[in-house]
Formats: structure tokens, C-alpha cells, sequence
């Protein structure tokens, strides 16, 4: 296998490709620099390798993104062509309904615009087109609301670039950025409820889950958090147990999941109030 494509693959790996390394702007530079080189001679290839690589290890579209915006000061030419590949492949994601295809893109169209690659203004045009599209189709008039889970997966999908890119899009473009935040607003009051749940064998009580939060509407409230705190999110990490017994691990593990709740689907056979009670003769 050829250097670039090495580089690429394992760009962001502590591995001996980067002399062993982890520092990310070392393998940025490292990755950038030969990349460059072989343009000449390899650009078709280093264009849809880098598009597979955004595909196939979305966790990396961060690093690629970045190689690519520093490629972009260099030969505009050459990133053009895979900003265009790219909405190419997003366009028959969304015409097949590929939807891992099309929450990837997404998330990878997300960085080309951080990496100012991509118009923010281009972007909130892709969000809002979906957001049209999922209101539309929860619209008992116009649309079809079994539906619902096509729109929802839409939403989800922008909400889950916001991270990546809401701060940028919220400098560039604040009116299409709030449109967007709108939207989203407006879509929730107009879709159901989904009680969540995994597996019921009997009709739920009407209240059952009405307090709880779906997935959609829990991911939308840490959003707005989000937003509000400048699209600044606290990371930490946890120090090391010195001695990990029992009781200890228990409660870090309280501790963890209180600050990061897990999704988790209830497994409802006996509703409230249907249960049977069973005497001892």
C-alpha cells in the first residue's frame, strides 16, 4: 500500500507510520505534507480515497476534514472536485435511502465547512431542505405521519452535526442558523411521541411514559444546552482509581452514568395496574 493511503488510514493512530507519535497536529502536518506530493501524480485516486475514509471511519472526518482544508489553500481545483463527489454520493444516499451513507455525509459536509472548505450558507441550505422535508411528511394533510421515523431520522441527523458545527454556523450565518433552531422547534410540536419503549405485550396505561422524553426531544434539549453555553461543551476526564474495589467502582459507575445517561428501552410486559397478584395458599 503507498505511503498516502497509510497515512490516511491510520492518521489520528499512535502507530509506528507516524514515528509512534499521538499528537494530532503532527500527524495533520505529516499526513498533509505527502498527500500534497503525490497530487500530481495520484490526485482521482486521493480524492475518492479520502471520501471512502470519511465513509468507512466517520470517527476520523475531523483529521480528514482538516487535511483537506489545508489542501484547499494549495489546489482549490482538487477539493472542488471532492466537495462534488461528495454531494454526489449524498444525493443518491438520500435518492436510496442509505441512511448510514447519509448521517455520515452529513457529519463530513459538517467538517469540510469548519474546515472552510464548504459555505456555512451551502450547509444550513442542506439542513433546512431536510427539515422541510421531515415536516412535510409528519403533515396529516400534505404528508404521511407513519412516516414519522423518516423525518425524525432527518432531524437527528442535523442535530447531531450541531456539534461539529454549530459555533461556525452561528458566527457565519446567525439567520440561517436560527431558521434552522426554529425548525427544529417547529418540527417537535408537530411530530408524536414515541413512548420508547422496546417490547410490550399488553396496551399501555395513557400515562404510562408521558413524563419521559423520547430520544428526538432528549437530544434536542442537550442542544439547546449546548447553544446556550456558546457550543462549548465541558469534557473531563475521570482520575484514576488508585484502588479499585468493590464498592468504589460502584459508585464511579453511579457517578458516570448520572452525568451521562445512557438510552436504554424499557422492557414493558405487565403495564401498571395489569399485573396479577398471586396469593400464597
Amino acid at each position: 500500500m503507498s505511503s498516502w493511503r497509510t497515512l490516511l488510514l491510520r492518521i489520528g493512530n499512535k502507530c509506528p507510520e507516524y514515528g509512534g507519535s499521538a499528537d494530532v497536529k503532527e500527524h495533520i502536518e505529516t499526513c498533509y505534507g505527502v498527500v500534497r506530493r503525490e497530487l500530481e501524480h495520484s490526485a482521482g485516486d486521493i480524492s475518492n480515497f479520502l471520501i471512502e475514509c470519511a465513509e468507512g471511519l466517520p470517527h476520523k472526518i475531523p483529521l480528514l476534514g482538516t487535511v483537506i482544508g489545508l489542501l484547499n489553500l494549495e489546489n482549490e481545483d482538487f477539493v472542488k472536485g471532492i466537495v462534488e463527489t461528495t454531494q454526489t454520493r449524498f444525493q443518491e444516499a438520500l435518492d436510496s435511502g442509505n441512511c448510514d451513507r447519509i448521517r455520515v455525509l452529513m457529519r463530513f459536509l459538517t467538517a469540510l465547512m469548519c474546515s472552510k472548505v464548504l459555505q456555512p450558507a451551502s450547509l444550513a441550505v442542506v439542513f433546512e431542505t431536510l427539515l422541510s422535508s421531515a415536516a412535510t411528511t409528519v403533515d396529516e394533510e400534505k404528508g404521511n405521519p407513519s412516516w414519522q421515523a423518516r423525518g425524525d431520522f432527518f432531524v437527528t441527523c442535523i442535530l447531531s452535526c450541531l456539534p461539529w458545527g454549530g459555533s461556525e454556523l452561528a458566527e457565519q450565518v446567525p439567520e440561517e442558523m436560527e431558521r434552522v433552531m426554529v425548525g427544529v422547534e417547529a418540527y417537535l410540536s408537530i411530530r408524536s411521541h414515541n413512548a420508547d419503549t422496546g417490547l410490550s405485550f399488553f396496551e399501555e396505561d395513557d400515562d404510562l411514559s408521558a413524563g419521559e422524553k423520547d430520544f428526538l426531544e432528549d437530544l434536542w434539549d442537550r442542544i439547546k444546552f449546548l447553544s446556550s453555553n456558546g457550543w462549548k461543551a465541558d469534557s473531563e476526564q475521570p482520575e484514576p482509581l488508585s484502588q479499585l474495589s468493590g464498592v468504589t467502582y460502584g459508585r464511579e459507575k453511579h457517578n458516570a452514568e448520572l452525568r451521562y445517561p445512557q438510552r436504554i428501552r424499557r422492557l414493558n410486559i405487565f403495564p401498571t395496574g395489569k399485573n396479577e397478584v398471586v396469593h400464597n395458599k
